[in-house]
């Protein structure tokens, strides 16, 4: 079995409305008010149309407006008087969110300790927005090769979860499919693809099979496939990550892009050469019109665009 290392992945569940680190991490930030320990419940923070705008931003692929509107939010709820600790944790989620779809990974890091910092102190460290955190923070440190301390986080998320949801939530299969990712990244196929598939069966029960988790989760199998050399099973379950993004999201968004460019990876293994360069080519304008020319995804789809081309 050949081992075919890829430019792209799918296989890192962020989850939005949250942030992560190790709770030993200090910032600087104002003394709260009772802290909210309601068990299992999700804080929910209050949305203004700046914050709106932000997420529209964000999910439709306008990464640098999202951030530019976050800070503005974020330093508005800092210079109240009295901030509200929802507020600060939640954008301070959102911003890491962007950061990392932006390729920014040490500020998004930065951001997503800080949320932790707020969430520990005020929920305690069994809630699930503290799971959120630890997820968050583990993707990071995943995206950046280091992967004990990815590996470390998720666990710290997976064990909240199970604790609060059982083990048939959708919120555990996240966290299977994380961990799965560090797996597949150390080249531990058959733990990852154990993981993979564990979520999924969670996934289609709980969400159907038109959901934007359950592509994630064919994506990741589809890289456990094409790491293993098994092409056209790799193939196969890319081009349903594909059908449903392109269903569901925007046809212009970062994600059908790494959809279109894990499968020219596919095609350029099984030696088709033309259609690993019509994929690549469709990565490309996507990355290059969403991200610009100097985001990781851009240039690594640029280098293998010019590998076909010599």
């Amino acid at each position: 079995m050949k081992a075919f290392r890829g430019f792209l992945t799918l296989s890192l569940c962020l989850l939005l409305g949250c942030g992560p680190n190790t709770p030993g991490h200090q910032t600087n930030l104002p003394d709260y008010n009772t802290p909210a320990r309601s068990k299992g419940k999700r804080i929910k923070a209050q949305l203004t149309p700046g914050m709106e705008a932000a997420k529209k931003a964000h999910d439709t692929g306008h990464f640098r407006e999202a951030i530019r509107l976050y800070n503005r939010e974020l330093a508005d709820e800092e210079a109240k008087h009295a901030p509200s600790w929802v507020q600060l944790s939640y954008l301070h989620s959102e911003l890491g969110v962007t950061l990392v779809s932006s390729g920014q990974y040490n500020k998004a890091l930065e951001h997503h300790r800080k949320s932790l910092v707020i969430t520990l102190k005020q929920l305690g460290p069994e809630h699930p927005d503290v799971a959120t955190r630890y997820n968050n923070i583990g993707l990071v440190h995943h995206l950046i090769g280091e992967y004990d301390k990815a590996q470390g986080n998720y666990q710290k998320s997976l064990a909240i979860n199970l604790k609060q949801f059982g083990p048939e939530h959708s919120q555990v299969a996240l966290s299977f499919n994380n961990i799965g990712g560090v797996h597949l990244q150390m080249g531990e196929y058959d733990k990852a693809l154990e993981r993979f598939q564990k979520a999924l069966a969670i996934q289609l029960n709980q969400l159907g099979p038109k959901h934007h988790d359950v592509a994630q989760s064919f994506n990741n199998i589809g890289g456990v496939h094409l790491q293993m050399g098994e092409y056209d099973m790799a193939l196969e379950q890319y081009q349903k990550t594909l059908a449903i993004f392109l269903e569901k999201l925007d046809p212009e968004h970062p994600r059908v892009a790494t959809c279109y460019g894990n499968l020219a990876l596919t095609y350029t293994a099984k030696k088709d050469l033309p259609k690993a360069k019509e994929h690549l080519g469709k990565a490309h304008v996507i990355f290059l019109k969403k991200l610009g020319p100097s985001h990781p995804k851009t240039k690594a789809i640029k280098a293998e665009l010019d590998k076909l081309k010599e």
